[in-house]
């Protein structure tokens, strides 16, 4: 296995942006984004600074060598919420209290830590594609947001209190709603000004959805037992599937056939993941997506029924106003 530092793999990451890849910032007035294909994966990078204090970061890697990076992070290292789509990510942690020796993030986890001065080796394996969403959040973001402490999970308000803190938390399977958030903000219609805003919002939202989730199981409940990482990556390269075939999607047969999973799991999967059926999630993102374009503009709403795979207009507002209480017309 390959063994590198994180700064000699940061500084290597960023020669090669520079020369057989592509960065550029500001593109929408305050993201970075940029991709390149360095000696262990090809990286894929999106950067968002939404408020003072709150980031949002999106990285696509495909590993094609064996990587472990040792890491050392600083006492000022931020508070970081973590989802992960895809793929999963080793992380060896020895003599630290509060973290565990060894633990794995995995598709379809979300994750809440803090790890201020602390040596860690993160190991990425080949043929892994990861994918995840990071918030890294200030302390003084929350404080300063007049929420009372006392509604949030005790373990983070104990490190608000103190910042030398330590923890990792597996919050375990990402709530539907936490999905369809994630959804939202990786086909944000919007651009500049108002999709920052747009950004803002759903970063807002889906750390409440997760800060939530960590209530519920402090006070007992535990989290539903998930499927194995890699059937978890199959579902959700079948829900990308339906997402880019909305107009037309294949049936359940076939595209269980395409993501490599019998039709039967791949039933169970939607239900355990998205908790509904593949019908249900293609219906769900049809009138999602028509509801995007239509509040986007420049579009009639025969248009936008058409576009998502509705051929009957009736049955297409007659859905609209069930799921989002207004007719289609109206919030155009």
């Amino acid at each position: 296995m390959n063994v590198i530092t994180d700064k000699a793999y940061r500084q290597q990451r960023w020669d090669c942006l520079q020369t057989n890849g592509s960065v550029s910032g500001n593109t929408d007035g305050f993201d970075w984004v940029g991709h390149c294909q360095n000696l262990y994966n090809q990286y894929r990078f999106w950067e968002i600074k939404l408020q003072s204090g709150l980031y949002l970061e999106w990285s696509d890697e495909d590993y094609h060598q064996d990587l472990c990076i040792k890491v050392e992070h600083s006492d000022g290292m931020p508070l970081i919420a973590k989802f992960y789509l895809s793929g999963e990510h080793r992380v060896q942690c020895p003599g630290i209290s509060g973290v565990p020796t060894e633990y794995c993030e995995a598709a379809g986890q979300s994750y809440f830590f803090s790890l201020p001065d602390v040596k860690e080796n993160e190991i990425n394996l080949a043929g892994q594609h990861v994918r995840h969403l990071r918030l890294v959040i200030e302390p003084r973001f929350l404080q300063g947001l007049g929420v009372d402490l006392a509604c949030l999970p005790s373990l983070l308000q104990r490190t608000l209190m103190d910042d030398r803190t330590r923890f990792h938390w597996s919050l375990g399977m990402m709530t539907p709603d936490m999905q369809k958030v994630l959804q939202q903000i990786l086909h944000c219609p919007y651009r500049s000004g108002i999709k920052r805003l747009f950004l803002e919002s759903k970063a807002l939202e889906l750390l409440t959805l997760q800060l939530d989730q960590w209530v519920v199981l402090e006070q007992g409940e535990r989290p539903a037992k998930g499927l194995k990482a890699a059937d978890v990556e199959r579902v959700y390269e079948a829900a990308n599937i339906l997402l880019r075939e909305l107009a037309n999607p294949p049936s359940v047969i076939a595209l269980a056939r395409r993501v490599g999973l019998n039709d039967n799991k791949l039933k169970a999967g939607f239900r355990q993941v998205f908790d509904t059926t593949v019908f249900g999630y293609v219906r769900a993102q049809r009138l999602e997506q028509a509801r995007e374009l239509l509040l986007a503009g420049d579009i009639t709403v025969t248009q936008a029924a058409l576009a998502v795979g509705y051929v009957n207009q009736g049955h297409f507002a007659a859905a609209f106003r069930k799921r989002f209480g207004v007719n289609p017309r109206q919030l155009r």
